[in-house]
């Protein structure tokens, strides 16, 4: 059953999925529809998932169960995947890599693969203060506190010399 994402509780299981591009304003109003559409149904051994979505800065899929109510079975994970599958190829988009680490730059979302880190450091491209998007939070409230830290407390900050 589909739920204000304010509603949910802060210990509710979350799920990110980052696009390879941002989405246009049709693929938005797309995914908001197919995502409303699996939300209002989505059950777990015949009990209603309360869920919600989001697609923060355009390039994420941001997936959310309150699992306070009813917990999220291997099954109903699955039928998630599948949908987020079935958008990834109608959008011919990726969204399951997991290679790829999201920054923000100017406000706007840049991306690097993992092996470039120590040379975008290096070069002064990624900064200690540079906004990092730690798409590995587990629950909606590490989501809103923690899923866009600054580089130097991130896993990154191995890369920064230190005086």
């Amino acid at each position: 059953m589909y739920k204000n994402l304010d509603t949910l509780a802060d210990s509710s299981r979350l799920w990110i999925y980052q696009s390879n591009r941002a989405f246009t304003s049709e693929e938005i109003t797309l995914i908001k529809n197919s995502l409303l559409q699996f939300t209002e149904s989505w059950n777990a051994h015949g009990s209603d998932l309360q869920s919600s979505f989001d697609i923060p800065y355009n390039q994420f899929i941001v997936i959310a169960v309150d699992e306070n109510t009813a917990a999220a079975s291997g099954c109903s994970i699955d039928k998630c995947v599948g949908v987020i599958k079935q958008i990834e190829s109608h959008l011919n988009i990726s969204l399951f890599e997991r290679t790829t680490i999201a920054y923000l730059q100017e406000e706007e979302v840049a991306t690097f693969k993992l092996n470039e880190a120590k040379q975008l450091v290096s070069e002064g491209t990624i900064t200690p203060t540079t906004k990092i998007f730690d798409n590995t939070v587990l629950n909606l409230g590490d989501f809103k506190s923690k899923w866009i830290v600054d580089a130097g407390n991130s896993w990154l900050k191995r890369y920064f010399v230190t005086a």
